[in-house]
């Protein structure tokens, strides 16, 4: 799944969105979402909405009913996003962005639909503080934070798109703090991960037969 040209596009939007609200919580004002195939900031001050509508490779910047597109697949896309910034003083993109692959986005889609739904499933098991499901822009994962109550323990549950050790898909549970001897305890799906960081990883093909089963 190549989504590199999509990210750098999402980091540009996270710093755009930086600009529009203070700092929050748990880093939130640097998070975007997943919602009705589309990447997004989510309305700000009920005036300004940013986002990537995925069926069709538009951007669209919404500010107080005035709309600005740009085509992903074929605009300059660093240029425009200046053009349209500037109009609000805010600051736009450094970096030349690169055009979408149209025929990228399907697959990116159906993960982004599948972890999303998966982890939205866990979150209405939870109690105590949590967080909503992030997807953060540097490494592309979707995640949310559980404060569990006891003490400061607190876990992360996120989806990553894979990385560098582990190119496929997989579902990450980071306990923290961490107890080595957990990991004597027998697990029902997935395996122990001990190597750069700490928790339960569990592979995209046991994820998407979760997703079928629960969730279609």
């Amino acid at each position: 799944m190549n989504i590199l040209s999509l990210q750098k596009i999402c980091m540009e939007i996270s710093k755009i969105k930086q600009q529009l609200v203070d700092e929050l919580p748990h880093y939130g004002n640097q998070a975007l979402y997943f919602q009705n195939n589309e990447i997004t900031i989510v309305l700000i001050d009920n005036k300004i909405e940013i986002k990537i509508h995925l069926s069709t490779g538009q951007l669209l910047y919404f500010d107080n009913e005035v709309g600005y597109f740009v085509n992903l697949l074929h605009d300059n896309i660093s240029e425009n996003l200046i053009s349209i910034t500037e109009k609000s003083g805010l600051k736009g993109p450094e970096v030349k962005l690169e055009n979408l692959d149209f025929e990228e986005i399907p697959s990116f889609l159906d993960y982004a639909v599948c972890a999303t739904t998966l982890l939205e499933l866990f979150r209405m098991g939870l109690k105590n503080n949590f967080t909503l499901v992030h997807l953060w822009p540097h490494h592309f994962d979707f995640s949310l934070e559980w404060f569990t109550g006891n003490a400061d323990e607190q876990i992360g549950i996120g989806i990553s798109p894979g990385d560098e050790s582990s190119p496929e898909p997989y579902l990450y549970m980071n306990p923290y703090p961490f107890n080595g001897h957990v990991t004597k305890n027998q697990l029902p799906m997935g395996v122990w991960n001990t190597s750069e960081w700490n928790g339960v990883k569990i592979d995209w093909n046991d994820l998407v037969v979760l997703y079928y089963k629960y969730c279609k």
